[in-house]
């Protein structure tokens, strides 16, 4: 028990020490786990945050930095702490369970955000989730029509992450084509290529670009995808000849969108902070024998929202609620 408290606090030292918010109208400590640090787990975070206070139970909410181990030992320390419950962003579909299952055993209530593990882990009481191909399809719903409008035929490149998560990121662009398809729009991939890094893309959309002159569409796969992309274009002088097609939002991203000079027309954003929110009070809910917001052992789709050129107003507002979440911590 001691080895196990001291290598929590080594692993808190180094991703960050758990923070205990709320005060208690029972005895309830609740846990709640992050798998990185940037802005849309800060909003999960909120969502954590949030939900605990209004329901009047304790939280403790530490990081695992995208490292597997990390995550491992959090859920450990959580139990040993006493946490009879724990709302999660799962690392990984494959490797987060094995931990989690064994907390389960050990008495603890298990909820999922954003990445829905129900499939393989139907011990979890409930997980609210993003849908990546029904975002990509919303997005192609939206965008098909003041796409074919600009062009007639779309010549679409395609930026993917299908070396790192194949089954995400094929969901996320599938569900973008069938969309096209279904409302009869004629298009052609006359580029596609597939990256491993958030920074380092822009002599690889350069060379996208330059291999395929006839593109007008350039879809993207993530948000920072989306940004370089966008500029790359407007460095290249293509603004007036390709419209971009984002997904998920930032604050770069949304500074795009009001630009009147960029090409990026529109994004998806992904409900985070909801996401975040019910995770915890389906843990409540489960821990205190009440009616549940969603299913036990299932999980529950979340929909995105598109921001885009056309509602320049929505996305001001967003920008706002960034600044206010981006400035907690």
């Amino acid at each position: 028990m001691k080895a196990k408290v001291l290598l929590a606090v080594l692993i808190f030292s180094l991703v960050g020490l758990p923070q205990v918010f709320s005060q208690t109208k029972d005895d309830i400590l609740i846990a709640g786990i992050l798998f990185k640090d940037e802005f849309t787990m800060k909003m999960v975070a909120q969502g954590y945050k949030d939900a605990a206070q209004e329901l009047g139970v304790k939280i403790v909410i530490g990081n695992s930095m995208g490292d597997v181990a990390n995550e491992q030992q959090l859920i450990y320390s959580y139990v040993d702490m006493g946490a009879k419950g724990i709302a999660i962003t799962p690392y990984s579909e494959s490797a987060s369970i094995a931990a989690l299952r064994e907390a389960n055993k050990k008495g603890v209530q298990i909820a999922t955000a954003n990445l829905d593990l129900s499939k393989s882990a139907s011990f979890i009481c409930g997980g609210f989730t993003s849908d990546d191909y029904t975002n990509g399809y919303s997005l192609g719903t939206f965008s098909g029509p003041y796409l074919k409008k600009l062009y007639g035929k779309l010549n679409i490149a395609i930026l993917d992450f299908n070396a790192a998560i194949p089954a995400q990121s094929m969901a996320r662009y599938g569900g973008f084509l069938d969309a096209l398809k279904k409302q009869g729009i004629e298009y052609k991939i006359v580029a596609q290529q597939s990256s491993t890094s958030k920074q380092d893309n822009i002599p690889i959309v350069e060379a996208m670009l330059t291999g395929a002159p006839s593109c007008n569409v350039f879809y993207n796969t993530s948000m920072a995808f989306t940004s370089v992309v966008t500029q790359t274009v407007m460095n290249m002088g293509l603004a007036d000849k390709i419209t971009v097609i984002g997904y998920d939002m930032g604050e770069q991203v949304a500074s795009q969108i009001l630009d009147k000079k960029s090409p990026l027309y529109c994004t998806l954003e992904q409900d985070m902070y909801k996401m975040g929110y019910s995770a915890v009070k389906q843990l409540v809910q489960t821990i205190r024998g009440e009616k549940t917001l969603g299913e036990s052992g299932k999980g529950t789709y979340v929909p995105g929202r598109i921001y885009s050129k056309a509602d320049p107003k929505a996305v001001n507002d967003w920008l706002d609620y960034f600044k206010v979440i981006s400035s907690k911590r």
